[in-house]
């Protein structure tokens, strides 16, 4: 048997046919959430201001760290000193009593230089800013975090409105072709003279109006479709997918046990509560009997003049100074700052408590609303597939009736719309169970991507 070669240049052609005529793989939840990771400008963001938010932590520890600074000053100085009745006294000329001193420099040349070193030993004031200064880190830190629950949130609500859209211009589609098949059956009868004008007249309005419902279906899902490609980068491919899981497996702990970890993890609470205590450190700031410093303190500095005054030329005057010791500062009074100021972020730290209580019951009835929805959708779900076999039924009966004479038009219409409607109902619960479990893990802090996985485990 031979085997068949391929010149390179026909090989090249024939990869490059066959990878074009392959189907393209259709986009799903995950890949939008892998790449609107590196998309959302909000989430982008957060994560700048998370790494901004490490380095004030670098900041509180320096607050602590020894302060060194290096000063050096040139320029034109005047220099002039008087002593008299000073004792003076040489050796080998005795003691003088009375003696004065004068020297004068005029617009001398000076240099001066002067090293020195502080480290705080007791600062109130700059520990509570060292505190707020890691306690802002931990908001950054924080605030990624609900960046990234809204996001996954986000991402989610985006691919589901695809696919809602996706499935009410299916059902719309299917409206229309049910309603043209009527429409055709009634104009047979209407020529056999077995039909009214009214049946015409009724199958006609109703057969405009779906049309209708399918242009405004098929625009939604273009408008949705670009909502998606915001976070997706490129038009994403997305199949109408069915929602399956088992109905029976639907579970759910008691409410009160998510009430509880809203209390303790709510990542938006936590928040609240790094504000307080960064309110409290501000009060802390400016208690009086906070407001005393202690410093260690080193220096050392040396000036040089040159120059000519009153009494002829002065030169290489100079002077050392070296000091080491510690320095206390107390400020006794400050016109009423200090006191206004603890006053007023005093107030404000109650004002962030009631805002803390006002984001808390928020939060809580929104997760009780959550947690009712959830709670009813086993019930709903089966009675929406129960009325969906029984709407099938009825419909198949009523277009046996319809063809005998039995069932008139509105009936026949009115079923097919009946389970249209059902469909979209059952859909929708479906879509909304899915979606609540993300919102009901978000408000307890325990959202993660793994989350993202399982609800994509149920889209076929």
């Amino acid at each position: 048997m031979k085997l068949l070669r391929f010149k390179p240049l026909a090989l090249a052609s024939f990869m490059l046919l066959s990878m074009s005529s392959s189907p393209s793989f259709a986009t799903s939840l995950m890949d939008v959430w892998h790449e609107a990771q590196n998309r959302d400008p909000e989430f982008i963001a957060s994560r700048y201001e998370q790494m901004a938010g490490e380095k004030r932590r670098d900041q509180g520890s320096s607050l602590w760290l020894p302060n060194v600074n290096l000063t050096a000053l040139t320029g034109s100085m005047s220099y002039n000193t008087a002593v008299s009745g000073a004792q003076f006294y040489a050796p080998g000329m005795g003691t003088f009593n009375g003696a004065n001193f004068n020297t004068s420099i005029n617009n001398g040349f000076v240099n001066r230089y002067t090293l020195s070193a502080t480290q705080s030993i007791y600062n109130r004031e700059r520990l509570a800013q060292s505190r707020q200064l890691n306690m802002s880190a931990d908001a950054s830190n924080l605030g990624l975090q609900v960046a990234q629950q809204n996001l996954i949130l986000l991402v989610a609500e985006r691919y589901f409105d695809v696919l809602t859209a996706e499935e009410t211009l299916r059902l719309a589609k299917k409206q229309e072709s049910a309603i043209s098949k009527t429409r055709q059956e009634i104009e047979k009868r209407f020529k056999l003279g077995d039909a009214s004008q009214t049946d015409m007249q009724e199958v006609s309005a109703r057969l405009d109006s779906s049309k209708v419902h399918v242009l405004e279906a098929d625009t939604n899902l273009a408008i949705k479709k670009l909502s998606l490609q915001d976070l997706f980068g490129s038009p994403a491919k997305v199949d109408k997918l069915k929602i399956a899981f088992n109905v029976n497996n639907l579970t759910l702990p008691s409410m009160d046990s998510y009430l509880g970890k809203l209390k303790t993890q709510n990542i938006q609470l936590q928040m609240l509560s790094v504000q307080e205590k960064v309110a409290k450190e501000e009060a802390e700031k400016y208690g009086a009997i906070n407001s005393p410093k202690l410093d260690a303190v080193a220096q050392s500095s040396k000036d040089k003049l040159n120059g000519s005054g009153d009494f002829g030329t002065a030169s290489n005057t100079s002077t050392n100074n070296y000091l080491v010791g510690l320095q206390l500062s107390i400020p006794l009074y400050t016109g009423g700052y200090r006191t206004a100021k603890q006053e007023e972020t005093l107030l404000l730290v109650e004002k962030t408590k009631a805002e803390y209580s006002k984001s808390e019951l928020n939060l809580e009835r929104t997760l009780r609303t959550v947690w009712l929805s959830l709670h009813s959708a086993k019930d709903k779900i089966i009675a929406l597939s129960n009325a969906q076999k029984t709407g099938e039924a009825r419909l198949s009966a009523t277009r046996n009736g319809y063809s005998v004479g039995a069932r008139s038009t509105m009936e026949l219409l009115g079923a097919e719309s009946e389970l249209i409607t059902t469909d979209y109902a059952l859909y929708m619960e479906k879509v909304n169970y899915l979606l609540n479990r993300l919102r009901l893990a978000a408000l307890t802090g325990e959202i993660s991507e793994q989350d993202l996985t399982l609800v994509n485990a149920h889209l076929q």
